[in-house]
């Protein structure tokens, strides 16, 4: 077996080793996913003829790959299918021929999935998961609202698009490390690369959570002060109309959801970040696994940038619908001014959580490379 090289020239963690956990099984599970999803694909077209993937109410605001017609949406539906899979399993086969063409093949499916068959609803529905299982719970309208939204068949198929996704970029960045000759678990070969390092990651990783914070900061400012009555943006007109249907006490409650996210976001650059702080009960003390903040903030940063791509591209329409009609344009305005801070959100939410990833990471256990992770200080 090949022996690995530690980054400083001293022997690495040993022999190379069989991937674990996910490196292992996602490979395998990506293409079993796109076979499930062809031949769920396959019953669809010989019973209901339509897609699975819709732009259900306003086709501006609906998923990418349903938003010019049927053709083009069963086409998307084609191509995560068989397609993919046959990618999937050349992946998996080990086949270095051609490596960049199948990591890029492998990408292109996870952004199909991600960015052509999700919209903003996935978000939104998100946002009001405790609003409404405290319905559910309850038995109040607000609950059979939300079960009705959330059981949807549009809703289900991008649930399940999400899913696979993830699994798609999971799979191609295993694939990626297998075949590049570097380290399968942790993808580093030993070259330098000076913005990978803790110091670098955590230079560039501060300016992406600051930036990730604003937006959801400005969301919920909005939010809260037309709750609390104060017109920003909006005509009193609008805002009476808010006050009598409720509009705004589930946006406060959104605004809350978004305070919170922009909370956790700046967890990636403190100390409570790291470990649990005290007065977390039974965890006071402990490390924070980096999979806990990882893969949630990853999640939300598709699901925000996805819809921030959704409400941009549907934005001219509805401020020039706002404008037309008896709405009111300033809130139109001040909607599209926010959508547009959506992608930014998502981007840089993202690029947060890899900065913590990498700031975090510390010495692969498998080949050595990388420095040791420093301690970090005691939480407060």
């Amino acid at each position: 077996m090949t022996t690995e090289r530690s980054g400083n020239g001293s022997a690495g963690g040993g022999a190379r080793s069989r991937p674990r956990g996910w490196l292992r099984w996602t490979p395998v599970a990506a293409p079993l996913w796109s076979l499930g999803y062809a031949l769920v694909a396959l019953l669809w077209a010989l019973t209901a003829g339509d897609p699975p993937v819709e732009a259900a109410g306003d086709p501006s605001l609906g998923p990418l790959a349903a938003r010019f017609g049927p053709g083009p949406a069963w086409a998307a539906v084609l191509l995560a299918g068989l397609p993919a899979a046959a990618v999937g399993a050349t992946m998996l086969k080990g086949v270095r021929t051609g490596r960049r063409l199948l990591v890029a093949a492998g990408a292109l499916v996870a952004a199909l999935l991600l960015l052509c068959m999700i919209d903003v609803r996935l978000l939104m529905l998100l946002g009001y998961v405790p609003y409404g299982l405290v319905g559910v719970v309850a038995g109040s309208d607000v609950g059979a609202v939300f079960l009705a939204q959330a059981l949807t068949r549009d809703m289900l198929h991008q649930v399940v698009c999400l899913a696979g996704g993830l699994l798609w970029a999971a799979a191609a960045l295993a694939y990626a490390r297998r075949s590049r000759g570097g380290c399968v678990h942790c993808g580093r070969t030993g070259r330098a690369h000076g913005w990978t390092s803790p110091a670098a990651a955590a230079r560039w990783g501060s300016v992406a959570v600051y930036v990730a914070m604003a937006p959801p900061l400005l969301y919920a400012a909005t939010r809260f002060a037309w709750w609390l009555g104060i017109p920003i943006g909006i005509t009193r007109e609008f805002l009476r109309e808010g006050q009598a249907d409720g509009s705004w006490t589930s946006g406060a409650f959104l605004a809350g959801f978004a305070t919170v996210g922009a909370v956790l976001t700046l967890g990636l650059v403190q100390r409570w970040g790291e470990v649990f702080p005290r007065w977390v009960p039974g965890l006071a003390g402990r490390r924070v696994p980096v999979a806990l903040a990882v893969v949630p903030a990853c999640v939300v940063a598709v699901l925000v940038f996805v819809g921030g791509i959704a409400m941009v591209s549907g934005y001219a329409a509805m401020a020039g619908g706002a404008a037309d009609a008896s709405g009111p344009f300033g809130a139109a305005v001040l909607a599209g001014l926010i959508a547009v801070l959506f992608p930014v959100w998502g981007a840089a939410l993202a690029a947060a959580a890899l900065a913590y990833h990498l700031r975090r990471r510390g010495a692969c256990a498998d080949c050595g490379r990388g420095a040791a992770r420093p301690s970090p200080a005691p939480a407060n």
